[in-house]
């Protein structure tokens, strides 16, 4: 899931940059939030071996932990950037998409590691 992990950080920020562009910026800001766990999980794959050599976990503990703080983290900011959305109904949308993304794809993610580890 590293590739995968990187293309929906390669989309979700060419996104961003649209946005930009386009001279959106309270909207670029909106799809930061949804860059963080998809670049926790690149980071997780990469140290999570790491970890668990200096504290007292496995590797798959490790991963999963740090993709929980991340989706911890990343709520947390969709809930400060929702306020740049002026409607109440496009405010919930965004906060509903954005956490329910968030959810399903650490869980996917966990899952995957679960299975890549313990088959």
């Amino acid at each position: 899931m590293f590739v995968e992990c990187l293309a929906i950080f390669g989309l979700i920020f060419v996104v961003a940059v649209m946005y930009v562009r386009a001279k959106k910026k309270d909207y670029a800001l909106a799809t930061v939030p949804l860059l963080v766990l998809p670049a926790a999980n690149i980071l997780a794959y990469a140290f999570s071996g790491g970890i668990s050599n200096i504290l007292p976990v496995d590797r798959f503990t490790a991963y999963s932990a740090i993709n929980i703080v991340a989706v911890v983290i990343s709520s947390c900011l969709v809930g400060l950037m929702s306020g740049k959305f002026g409607k109440k109904s496009v405010r919930g949308a965004y906060i509903t998409m954005s956490l329910v993304f968030n959810i399903v794809l650490a869980a996917i993610l966990i899952y995957n590691m679960f299975e890549t580890i313990y088959r």
